[in-house]
């Protein structure tokens, strides 16, 4: 009887009636090409099928962030968990940018999600948040990977605190 209990509440919790999304998700930025930012990335690219904008602050930086990625396909690959096809695919939907690439203002204008995955220091969550907020669309949704700042906090920082959540 708990067995069933628990699987009703893990269904019930699965469906909400929010309605449809007013806008697709089609383009992902990811902000931080570490670890954890080309792992959002990669999830994101792969997975989820998306276009996904990996920027940091300088290209060696993406370019490691783009290594990870990479390796991790290519380890699919040999595993055969991944066709040659889906591999150059995903690879494709990756596009690396850094604070000296001409366009990456652009780019980020036509993200319907940007995902931070910079230091957890509330300052420079803070400066990355608000120099989105004068790029991005109106419908962009903002989300924060944090594990130690409160997602109120980062939002105290933002015009449009609404738009910020936590992942």
């Amino acid at each position: 009887a708990a067995l069933i209990g628990i699987f009703k509440g893990m269904t019930a919790v699965k469906k909400h009636d929010f309605g449809n999304p007013k806008h697709a998700i089609k383009n992902i930025g990811v902000l931080g090409a570490g670890l954890m930012g080309s792992g959002i990335a990669q999830v994101s690219a792969d997975n989820g099928k998306y276009r996904v904008l990996l920027k940091d602050k300088d290209a060696v930086s993406v370019g490691r962030g783009e290594k990870v990625i990479d390796d991790a396909m290519k380890a699919k690959l040999k595993k055969k968990r991944m066709t040659n096809a889906a591999y150059c695919a995903t690879n494709s939907r990756v596009i690396g940018l850094h604070d000296d690439h001409a366009h990456w203002k652009r780019h980020f204008s036509q993200a319907d999600m940007v995902i931070e995955a910079v230091f957890e220091e509330i300052s420079v969550k803070h400066k990355v948040l608000q120099e989105m907020e004068s790029i991005i669309p109106e419908h962009c949704i903002f989300a924060t990977n944090t594990s130690a700042i409160p997602i109120r906090q980062i939002a105290e920082g933002a015009k449009h605190p609404e738009r910020v959540i936590g992942m």
